[in-house]
């Protein structure tokens, strides 16, 4: 069942890589949600990610660009390309990733003029963290 202004970037928050100003995690049950509370936050983060997932293609070994993700591939395209963009804003160590969004617009004026050849380098890169 798909949740209502449901985040993006869900996953990076429930594992703490990542936080949001703009989330709030809701239950339904036993399972943690998190919503967008900002609306056009959230056009601007779904269009990150639908740029992020056309142009990682390749890194991800999918075939198609509206193919579903596995748990793992989901946590490279986003948390990666979140830890791209870090690395790209050299200032904005911020794990904000509204605060992220934000700097990336206003440095590279859209989500379509981002280096994304530099963010799948990132997401290649990406290691998730082991549970011992």
């Amino acid at each position: 069942m798909a949740v209502a202004n449901a985040c993006p970037f869900e996953r990076a928050i429930q594992s703490t890589e990542f936080n949001c100003a703009q989330s709030r995690k809701t239950f339904v049950g036993e399972k943690e949600n998190v919503i967008c509370s900002n609306l056009d936050a959230r056009q601007d983060c779904v269009a990150l990610v639908s740029q992020l997932k056309a142009n990682a293609r390749f890194a991800l070994q999918l075939n198609a660009a509206h193919g579903l993700l596995t748990h793992g591939q989901e946590m490279r395209l986003k948390s990666g390309g979140l830890r791209g963009l870090q690395t790209l804003l050299l200032a904005a160590k911020s794990r904000d990733i509204h605060e992220l969004v934000t700097h990336a617009i206003a440095e590279y004026s859209s989500i379509e003029q981002f280096p994304y050849p530099e963010l799948v380098k990132a997401i290649s890169r990406y290691k998730r963290r082991r549970l011992s």
